[in-house]
């Protein structure tokens, strides 16, 4: 067998490779480990927008029995409060919203999506902004199954913008550019070779089909799992 046919007879075993690993791949970025994720670009208003300051748990599960907590780490402690007690932006827990530990700037100007709590969606809707909201936030959920239970997201105030409303996706995603694609070229075979390979590689692909089946399976049972154990 020559070279050619060597490397034709390898095509299909390199084809299944990459087809359950590709797979597998999928399943691990799907339903992989929770995270919590906040917008990479800084959200941009102008004084008195309402704003969304997007964060979301990924994959998607309930939190509406969580405590949910949105701070600011820059910010420094109340001079005026001699327990130096940490002030929140905003913090959900035992299912509702609690007050005495607010930061009173933030007082009737802070809300959570209640209805989306139970899709993972944690983002902090901010009425009537002013210079002095700009900074960094973190979206925090101490109790959640995870090492990543917290995302920092920057608010700035653009006061020089004419724009009268902010607008921002719940769930940001990051644009990519695609990179340039490399062109594959192959020199025509030996059409009996090819004959003779192609029960082979039908054989293979139904086994790709049958691991791949079985894969995304497993997925689907280990997301439901995971979003029973944090209900």
């Amino acid at each position: 067998m020559d070279n050619e046919e060597l490397s034709q007879s390898f095509s299909p075993l390199i084809c299944l490779t990459l087809t359950v690993f590709l797979l597998q791949f999928t399943c691990m970025s799907a339903e992989g480990p929770l995270q919590v994720i906040g917008s990479p670009q800084p959200i941009v208003a102008t004084p008195g927008d309402d704003v969304i300051l997007p964060c979301h748990v990924e994959p998607p599960v309930n939190v509406a029995g969580l405590t949910v907590e949105w701070s600011r780490p820059d910010l420094r402690p109340d001079p005026n409060d001699l327990q130096k007690r940490v002030g929140f932006v905003h913090l959900y827990r035992d299912s509702r919203e609690v007050l005495d530990m607010k930061i009173s700037s933030y007082v009737l100007r802070t809300a959570l999506f209640l209805d989306d709590l139970r899709r993972g969606n944690i983002s902090l809707k901010i009425t009537n902004v002013t210079l002095a909201d700009e900074g960094r936030y973190r979206c925090f959920i101490p109790k959640l199954k995870s090492l990543k239970k917290s995302s920092i997201i920057r608010l700035d105030i653009d006061q020089s913008s004419n724009k009268t409303s902010t607008e921002t996706p719940l769930y940001p995603k990051i644009l990519q550019t695609p990179g340039p694609t490399e062109e594959m070229h192959s020199e025509a075979g030996d059409m009996s070779s090819r004959s003779r390979l192609a029960p082979l590689f039908a054989f293979l692909l139904i086994v790709a089909f049958v691991v791949g089946g079985f894969l995304v399976r497993v997925c689907v049972w280990k997301k439901k799992k995971e979003a029973y154990d944090i209900t």
